[in-house]
């Protein structure tokens, strides 16, 4: 077990209780606000990083699921108290505060269950909460929620409350008669039945009081009233009250079992309330690190120190209950651990007591589980003792001084002192002499640094500046002052002793020049010197500041073009993606046009009679579909560099239409592309070669010799984007129609004629078998019928003979 932290008696001025009582407002339970107003630091390194790991999961947790389930948990400990005596008997009240405690064990599982993925120990914490459903549910079916004994608590309860409800109930009965006597107005007061000391009385009148028999109870403070419990009722009204004795000693019973049910319960329901009180401690821990926005300090191993935009939290806290406050000016403290004593100097109220304090109090939270407010990057080390002397000290009483009372405190430190020590000293060596109170604040510096204490000190004496410059284990710090306003800037600057600027203030509040100048006169020659090396270290320093920030504000601008030109290059490129993908849909919708007005014409002609005119006209339509890719392909995108001529034989991709293809021929700037079933005409810049086909041979003119199929052109037929259909490859020679109904016969047969026909084809031949012979007069029906067929014949012997028949088509 690792010792407990020794901090200095009341603090030593660094107000650790203030920032327990922010700590506790964060708390949502008695046991929780508890807990952390008696927080006292840890020392063990592992100790303290497990704590700010769960203040870090329950930070996650609150961010993913919310805050927990702490509502209406009650304080109870005073009953868990009184049922650790033996025989004591806890009342009903206190009793049923217990239920929502228990009922608390159950939402707070599940939320343990819901933050399992982010925070696995807390979810395991809560996990094992101790639950007592049975005594949770004995102490429910015993108690409402006003902490009255139920009728079910007991069957024997049950019978005597209903006997006090009967008695009670004729009781009243056979009083109210009284009202319905002939002389009642003028014997009661009122008409109504009341109680007076547990019996049930009537109000009569005082000068009424001979007619009516009875016991006289209580009198009304006019005098005029009397209330007297008539004595034809006494036996009933006895009975009531023996009734309501048995129900007391009968709710003595229960309270009695229900009081040894949780003193039986103790051990489990004394660590649901540890545990309750210490998850919520925890929380509060991370609710007050969101809201200060505070960082997961690094405990290091190393005796280095280093809190970058360190905050004081009191401070902090203030500028969250002034509207309007002043912002908090962060502050950077640094200390390292070959050179352990800081030593800061500068003017009054330039912020050397705040630095002081925020390095206390960050170590004292650190070392407590809590998140520090300061920037990411924040180590520490593990401290075992904090001594602070800050702000005066005298005392009147004890007959102590200012420099008395310090000296007081200076003694314990350096009697307790050891290497895990941080000791922080305000205005060390004032009180005093100068000679002497820097003679003595030396040599306190020097014995700290020997026995390996980090100290920081603040100060106004000139010999221990020199002193922080030369000791190996010291170094200089100063908080910086705005010489031209006067007006501390709260900021640190390290290897630099810091300047009072006394004489430069009491000139600014309106001290006369001539005493400034004869102080000035007063000063040393070489105090004089340093201050005026002091001026223009400070001058220097204001100057590379404001070349600093000239070449922040540079890089801030160049950042800003930077990102702006890369947002206009990613807006082009959006552009560019954009209006691709626009031609390609147009490219698409085109194909999708040329497709179907083919689709129509070939089923115009399978409907039509297939007249020349009517063949023509398909053709006209045909050139017009044509011309209009033509045109959509003219003012297409050029592909991109490097893409090459295309050649016959090279495999293309059209990219304004989406189309891949083979090239059949080129024609200057023209290329004739097959894609499928549609042959097209485009220019060579729509063109992207995606393989290279064979090198093209020179191909024989045209002569008797050449039997390939020419294409047909109509009259008009334009020589831009040409669709054709398919060639003689496309169409087989034959069909074969064998095993189909004469009507699937027809269909097919008079689509495979167009086709051919379309192709080029001279002649068919047509394969029904000889069968029933109904197959071959369907054939000869539809032939005899076609425009397109010239003449037909059976097959020869080499042809099918019976089984087939030979078209002819026409050829103009």
């Amino acid at each position: 077990m690792s010792p407990a932290f020794r901090l200095s008696a009341g603090g030593g001025g660094l107000e650790w209780p203030q920032v327990l009582a922010l700590l506790a407002r964060e708390a949502r339970t008695p046991m929780g606000r508890e807990r952390a107003a008696a927080t006292l630091p840890l020392t063990d390194p592992d100790a303290i990083r497990g704590a700010l790991g769960e203040t870090r999961q329950a930070r996650a947790a609150m961010v993913q699921t919310g805050v927990p389930p702490w509502e209406g948990i009650p304080d109870v400990r005073p009953t868990l108290e009184t049922a650790r005596v033996p025989g004591s008997v806890a009342e009903a009240a206190d009793l049923a505060a217990l239920i929502p405690l228990l009922e608390a064990a159950g939402r707070l599982l599940a939320y343990g269950r819901a933050i399992q993925p982010v925070a696995p120990d807390l979810a395991e914490a809560l996990a094992g909460f101790p639950r007592q459903t049975e005594l949770a549910d004995l102490l429910r079916r015993s108690l409402d929620a006003d902490g009255q004994v139920r009728d079910e608590a007991a069957p024997a309860l049950r019978r005597v409350r209903q006997r006090i409800r009967d008695l009670r109930r004729d009781l009243v009965k056979r009083l109210e008669a009284y009202f319905a006597a002939p002389n009642a107005d003028t014997t009661f007061q009122e008409r109504y039945v009341t109680v007076r000391h547990g019996r049930y009385v009537l109000p009569i009148r005082v000068e009424a009081k001979s007619r009516l028999r009875g016991i006289v109870h209580d009198r009304s403070q006019s005098g005029a009233t009397l209330f007297v419990e008539p004595e034809a009722v006494v036996e009933a009204n006895n009975d009531l009250v023996q009734a309501a004795r048995e129900e007391e000693t009968e709710i003595l019973r229960i309270l009695a079992a229900l009081t040894d049910a949780v003193r039986a319960a103790l051990p489990e329901l004394d660590d649901l309330v540890a545990g309750i009180g210490g998850l919520d401690l925890i929380f509060a821990r991370g609710a007050l690190a969101e809201r200060m926005e505070a960082v997961e300090p690094v405990i290091g191993d190393e005796r280095d120190v280093l809190l970058p935009g360190a905050l004081n939290p009191l401070l902090l806290a203030q500028s969250w209950a002034a509207e309007g406050g002043r912002p908090v000016i962060p502050m950077d403290i640094e200390i390292g651990a070959a050179r352990p004593v800081l030593v800061i100097t500068g003017p009054n109220a330039g912020g050397k007591t705040v630095a002081l304090k925020t390095l206390g109090l960050l170590v004292l939270m650190a070392q407590s589980g809590c998140h520090v407010p300061a920037r990411t990057g924040a180590r520490l080390p593990a401290f075992s003792q904090c001594f602070a002397i800050v702000g005066d000290e005298q005392s009147v009483a004890e007959n102590l001084s200012t420099f008395s009372a310090f000296v007081k405190q200076l003694r314990e430190i350096l009697e307790r002192v050891d290497a895990r020590s941080l000791v922080l000293l305000d205005e060390l060596g004032a009180g005093t002499d100068p000679d002497d109170g820097a003679a003595l604040a030396q040599a306190v510096l020097e014995n700290l640094a020997e026995r390996g204490a980090v100290v920081v000190a603040s100060t106004h004496l000139e010999p221990l500046k020199g002193f922080a410059s030369t000791h190996p284990r010291a170094r200089n710090a100063s908080v910086e002052f705005d010489p031209e306003r006067l007006a501390p800037t709260f900021r640190l600057v390290y290897d630099r002793p810091g300047q009072s600027y006394a004489l430069s203030i009491g000139a600014r509040l309106g001290l006369p020049a001539a005493l400034i100048e004869r102080a000035h006169a007063h000063r040393s020659t070489q105090q004089r010197q340093l201050q005026e090396l002091l001026a223009r270290l400070d001058d220097r320093d204001r100057q590379d500041a404001e070349r600093g920030a000239q070449i922040e504000r540079r890089e801030a601008e160049s950042a800003g073009l930077l990102a702006r030109a890369q947002a206009e290059l990613e807006a082009a490129r959006a552009s560019a993606r954009e209006t691709v993908a626009r031609a390609k849909a147009e490219a698409q919708r085109l194909v999708t046009e040329v497709r179907r007005h083919v689709n129509e014409e070939w089923d115009r002609l399978k409907r039509a009679e297939k007249s020349r005119p009517e063949l023509e006209g398909a053709r006209k339509r045909l050139v017009e579909t044509a011309r209009k890719v033509e045109h959509t392909a003219g003012a297409a995108e050029p592909a991109p560099d490097g893409a090459g001529p295309a050649a016959a034989g090279d495999r293309v991709e059209i990219t304004h239409l989406g189309l891949k293809g083979d090239v059949l021929g080129v024609d200057g700037e023209t290329v004739t592309v097959q894609a499928g079933a549609v042959t097209v005409k485009v220019p060579m810049q729509a063109l992207r070669v995606i393989l290279r086909g064979p090198s093209p041979q020179p191909s024989p003119q045209r002569g008797e010799g050449d039997m390939s199929p020419r294409p047909r052109r109509g009259r008009g037929q334009g020589e831009g984007a040409r669709i054709r259909t398919p060639g003689k490859s496309a169409v087989a020679v034959e069909v074969n129609i064998i095993g189909r109904t004469t009507d699937e016969a027809r269909d097919l047969l008079e689509k495979y004629l167009d086709d051919a026909f379309l192709a080029g084809l001279t002649s068919v031949r047509i394969i029904h078998g000889k069968g029933t012979g109904a197959l071959r007069r369907a054939v000869e029906e539809v032939l005899s019928a076609h425009p397109l067929v010239a003449e037909h014949r059976p097959g020869a012997p080499s042809e099918g003979g019976g089984g087939a028949t030979v078209a002819t088509l026409t050829q103009d």
